[in-house]
């Protein structure tokens, strides 16, 4: 009998003992349980945070990107207006143009204020009037560099400061031009005869290239520039009627005989 009892005496200790052990092992659990969703939640799939881009502060860098900026704005438009005027050994060239986008160009030109012409450029076609008279094709070797060199310029010049010959580390300063309503930028370029000269760009609060006043050997060329993608469109003018070319067609038009 007192065997027995002292059973009883073992089993009560022992159910408390199983009872702690068995919480802290469902405490430990669910704990470990917790810790490893968190970790699951952690290193799970999380929404893309772009990389942090450090904003530049000095302000040669700020005048060389804001300048960058507006040349590639220039070089992509789609079309605009200009307004030139550049010296040349005999006197001064005065124009206006349009540009539309890849390939048109029309330019109305006048030379020492005396000669004036038209020019129609797409592609490689060049027409030309000259004063009042009518349109024609022109071959002028002239005309037809002038285009490449135009489209060339827009198409194929990458929309930096070296593609206006500004070396990248050429001072540039700035001023405000109240009269165009734009910020000057002021630097140099070197043209294809390794010579240094200054050039200055005129940029809007629209960061669009509205002036551009560079040196050459024969002067100062001004350019202005607006209406910069605007819809217009330049059209091949319509030339006149082919004339007979052959003398004896004409001579028997005029007496209205056939030849044998």
């Amino acid at each position: 009998m007192m065997r027995k009892y002292l059973i009883w005496f073992l089993v009560g200790p022992l159910i408390v003992v199983m009872g702690l052990l068995g919480w802290n092992y469902m405490r430990d659990r669910s704990l470990a349980q917790k810790a490893r969703a968190d970790t699951q939640q952690v290193s799970g799939p999380q929404p893309y945070l772009p990389p942090e881009v450090e904003t530049p502060t000095d302000p040669e860098t700020l005048k060389r990107l804001a300048l960058a900026e507006a040349i590639e704005r220039f070089r992509s438009a789609k079309s605009f207006r200009a307004s030139i005027n550049q010296p040349l050994p005999e006197g001064a060239l005065q124009g206006q143009l349009e540009y539309v986008r890849p390939l048109r160009l029309h330019a109305q030109l006048t030379y020492q204020d005396t000669q004036k012409w038209d020019l129609i450029i797409i592609g490689e076609t060049v027409y030309v009037r000259t004063g009042e008279d009518s349109w024609e094709m022109s071959d002028v070797a002239f005309a037809k560099d002038f285009g490449r060199q135009f489209f060339a310029s827009m198409l194929l010049s990458e929309g930096t400061l070296a593609s206006f010959g500004v070396a990248d580390d050429a001072p540039i300063a700035t001023q405000d031009d109240r009269a165009k309503r734009c910020t000057l930028y002021k630097t140099q370029y070197i043209n294809q005869d390794e010579k240094t000269f200054d050039i200055q760009f005129c940029v809007n609060a629209n960061k669009d290239i509205v002036y551009i006043k560079n040196q050459t050997d024969q002067g100062v060329i001004e350019s202005e520039y607006r209406d910069f993608n605007a819809m217009f469109l330049i059209e091949r003018p319509r030339l006149p009627l082919l004339q007979p070319r052959q003398p004896e067609v004409q001579e028997q038009a005029a007496t209205g005989t056939e030849s044998p």
